[in-house]
């Protein structure tokens, strides 16, 4: 399908309102800046367009049956052997969408309730089923605080769409029962139509990502240990220092990003959650197949180093640089994800190796602080 008639498809059904200068839609830059690049996508592309007062209305929602039209036309759905809904003539505007989408919705229902807005968790799972991607198993959905709220017909593949990029949480939330918002649906569109961008609902700006994770030092390992004593870190977590910059030496990823993750993971080694202080994991790493949060969800490392040299490999497979010595079971699983190799930025770990956003920036607010000593 091309994309010529992608646009032309679900232009009428997106924002179903009157195309005039949508750029002078009011400072909706400001009130959306984690989706101005994917926005402004769909307006120069027209797939969205301002009304007589150059409204975008990005805060309004989508329908069940604009959904379906969106999805049918942009995957070229077939109806197959379906059969329609109880609730949808055949003289409604959707009908044809309706049974089309019909195996693409994951809950089977007898109603369609075309004309309801539809919530993050169904728009994502809809998505990743239509476009024909196999679900995932990686169990990363298990990491955001209200993974319990997500429908269990919709785990497997809200899992597939964080994995690949298409939903992003905030906060440590995928909030999978929100409506989705028409600056939401920009984004996961925008994904879909343009892969490669690895846009996130995060502020899409140059700035985003500007901190490298691979290079030099530029703290000394006495500086970080004066740092951590500051913090009132625990004896160990300043004794495994030298490790952090041994195999900082040793795989070109910089010493102090680790450290400094190390004791925001951690509690400067104090711990106090799930993972344990004797199971020397100091980067909350799951084990292969974790099934929730608990302590046997995370790995065990045999020693400190041991525990160190697993933190860098496992930023090794986000980075894409060779691991030191055997690797843990979670490192080839996100080997397997979608942008494995791809992370080139301390800004970049949030939404990726935590589902917090504004994971990264705290970690080089922590790296400045340790500067200074």
């Amino acid at each position: 399908m091309t994309m010529k008639r992608f646009i032309s498809l679900i232009l009428t059904v997106f924002l179903c309102v009157s195309a005039v200068n949508a750029t002078a839609a009011g400072n909706w830059q400001n009130q959306y800046p984690w989706a101005v690049t994917s926005v402004e996508y769909c307006m120069n592309n027209g797939i969205i367009s301002g009304d007589e007062y150059g409204n975008l209305d990005l805060g309004g929602n989508l329908t069940r049956a604009q959904m379906a039209r969106i999805f049918t036309d942009a995957f070229d759905l077939q109806a197959g052997n379906s059969t329609g809904f109880s609730d949808v003539k055949t003289t409604d505007w959707f009908y044809n969408y309706s049974v089309i989408i019909k195996n693409s919705m994951p809950k089977k229902e007898s109603a369609f309730n075309g004309g309801e807005y539809v919530t993050r968790e169904e728009f994502a799972a809809t998505l990743v089923k239509s476009s024909g991607i196999q679900a995932s198993e990686s169990h990363t959905i298990y990491s955001f605080n209200d993974s319990s709220d997500i429908d269990e017909a919709y785990i497997s593949l809200l899992e597939t769409a964080v994995v690949n990029n298409y939903m992003y949480g905030d906060n440590g939330s995928l909030r999978p029962k929100d409506l989705l918002t028409r600056a939401e649906a920009c984004c996961f569109l925008y994904r879909v139509i343009c892969p490669d961008s690895m846009t996130s609902e995060v502020d899409t700006t140059p700035e985003m990502g500007t901190t490298p994770i691979m290079g030099s030092a530029t703290v000394t390992v006495e500086q970080a240990q004066r740092w951590a004593q500051s913090k009132g870190a625990a004896q160990r977590f300043i004794d495994v220092a030298p490790y952090y910059w041994y195999y900082g030496e040793q795989s070109g990823i910089r010493p102090e990003v680790m450290y400094a993750q190390a004791g925001k993971e951690t509690g400067y080694g104090k711990y106090g959650g799930a993972v344990l202080p004797e199971m020397n994991n100091w980067a909350g790493i799951k084990i292969k197949n974790p099934e929730g949060d608990r302590t046997e969800d995370h790995e065990t490392f045999a020693t400190p180093e041991d525990g160190v040299r697993a933190h860098f490999n496992h930023m090794s497979a986000y980075v894409g640089v060779d691991p030191i010595g055997e690797p843990h079971d979670r490192y080839y699983v996100v080997k397997s994800i979608a942008w494995a190799g791809t992370i080139r930025y301390v800004e970049e770990l949030g939404g990726r190796w935590c589902p917090d956003v504004n994971y990264g920036n705290e970690i080089l607010v922590m790296i400045d602080n340790m500067l200074t000593y």
